[in-house]
């Protein structure tokens, strides 16, 4: 979906609608009686400032795309209808209670000015995978929180004083359309704060004291579905998902063993599993449905810190794959936001080989689009030992790239499926919002390995010997070779 999009009416009731709060574009849709998206809006995100280590958003002028985007839902359906909101899992902001100004930036998840606190903290590493699913990274809520309390007073003030609220984005806008009466999120966004607790379901006291973090501030944690919030816009609150979760759901039927990747900003790359007790060293193991009346889906996780912002500072596509590679010796690290599973360092972020730093724009975008598909095969591989899932499907507004799905096939050497439709996270959302289950078998094309890119699969365990001696590196820093 393009800024804009579609707008044409429909004569049937909507099932539901749902909004798709992403890191770039804000989008929001209609489910209509078919389950296809009647109409759909996209604005984009404002862009993130700071530099560094620091990635902060202008909370304002977010809730304001968002608020035109939920009235225009509104205008196009009856009143009661069903919302559900999917939104981006780490970022976060701090509120006044009594009138809902934001105190600070919203900080991204692409934020890692908590990287010195993580790496101060002997053994947090083992608890965090214990309770949370999660690994100990700069990336999740509770170690920014940390720093932000530990460096700056203004932080221990509000946190501590009694007049502020802590949320995610959807928490901030759900208590914002409710008249500032609800304060909550739901199962999959709290599991990403690195302050849940998996097996009891709630924050987890001890953890909120390692970071410091009064419970007072926190969001109640509710169901991902069957829940019932009146908007100030006649719009009923039916269900709250993290993105990843919603776009996973759409896709794949958990009682398989697909593997999906989603491709955003980040890309990220989920397997269903059977309950929380499993760990994979360097993965994730998170809830991606916690219904009201069911038992709570799971899925383990690896995430790639970097994509379609990566591949398009060089250009939009599409992106020329040739049979022969061009450049045998240039290699790239996508994850511009910090190297993420299974290493999870971010001192190291977008990265070129010396090959690569005199290549043009389009050899860039080309060199860069590999380092994705390798990241994501590497940790495919990761995610399914010993064997391949049944099918890899791939979704998101990457997947507009053509060479993205013909490049994964020739470098896994089988076919993979992609959704037809390139809003699966706004499709899950509604579904859910319906009280459908999420994952209806939706339409996908299958791209079979051919010529084009054929050099990748002898090129990517060269690329992995590159990445491991990169990473080896004692003098390793934050660094974008890019710029």
């Amino acid at each position: 979906m393009t800024p804009g999009g579609t707008d044409a009416a429909t004569d049937r009731r909507p099932l539901a609608v749902a909004i798709d709060l992403g890191s770039t574009m804000i989008k929001a849709a209609v489910l209509d009686v078919d389950g296809s998206l009647a109409a759909s809006r996209a604005l984009e995100a404002p862009p993130l400032a700071g530099e560094g280590e620091i990635r902060e958003g202008d909370a304002v002028a977010y809730t304001a795309a968002a608020d035109e985007l939920l009235a225009w839902l509104a205008r196009r359906v009856p009143r009661r209808t069903p919302l559900g909101i999917a939104s981006q899992r780490s970022s976060f902001l701090l509120w006044d209670r009594d009138n809902g100004t934001p105190l600070a930036p919203m900080i991204s998840w692409q934020d890692r000015r908590a990287a010195d606190w993580c790496a101060r903290q002997a053994g947090l590493d083992e608890e965090i995978a214990r309770v949370t699913g999660l690994v100990l990274s700069a990336h999740y809520v509770g170690p920014k929180l940390a720093t932000l309390v530990e460096r700056e007073r203004r932080w221990r003030e509000w946190l501590r004083g009694g007049q502020s609220l802590f949320g995610t984005l959807e928490c901030y806008l759900t208590w914002r359309w409710s008249e500032r009466h609800v304060h909550e999120t739901d199962v999959t966004m709290a599991a990403r704060t690195a302050m849940f607790d998996l097996e009891r379901g709630d924050w987890s006291e001890e953890l909120l004291a390692r970071f410091d973090v009064p419970r007072a501030v926190l969001p109640r944690v509710r169901p991902t579905t069957g829940r019932r919030v009146p908007l100030t816009n006649g719009l009923v609150l039916t269900a709250g998902v993290a993105d990843q979760a919603a776009g996973a759901l759409a896709l794949f039927d958990p009682a398989t063993s697909g593997t999906v990747v989603n491709l955003g900003t980040g890309a990220f790359v989920l397997r269903p599993m059977p309950d929380a007790r499993e760990r994979l060293p360097g993965y994730l193991t998170a809830p991606i449905l916690a219904p009201a009346d069911g038992r709570t889906t799971y899925a383990v996780e690896g995430s790639i810190n970097g994509a379609g912002a990566a591949i398009d500072r060089f250009g939009r596509g599409p992106t020329d794959l040739p049979e022969q590679d061009p450049r045998p010796e240039a290699y790239c690290l996508p994850d511009a936001a910090g190297l993420g599973a299974p290493y999870w360092r971010p001192e190291w972020g977008f990265t070129l080989s010396d090959a690569a730093q005199t290549l043009d724009s389009a050899d860039l975008r080309r060199v860069t689009l590999e380092g994705l598909l390798f990241r994501i095969r590497q940790v495919v591989e990761d995610l399914s030992p010993g064997r391949s899932p049944d099918r890899l499907l791939l979704a998101g507004g990457l997947t507009r790239e053509p060479a993205v799905a013909r490049g994964l096939a020739a470098l896994v050497g089988r076919s993979v499926h992609v959704l037809d439709s390139h809003e699966a996270v706004l499709i899950g959302a509604a579904r859910m919002a319906a009280g459908r289950p999420a994952f209806a078998a939706p339409a996908t094309s299958a791209i079979d390995p051919g010529s084009e890119g054929a050099y990748l699969r002898s090129k990517y365990p060269r690329w992995k010997e590159w990445l491991r001696s990169l990473i080896s590196d004692p003098r390793g820093q934050t660094r974008d070779t890019a710029s």
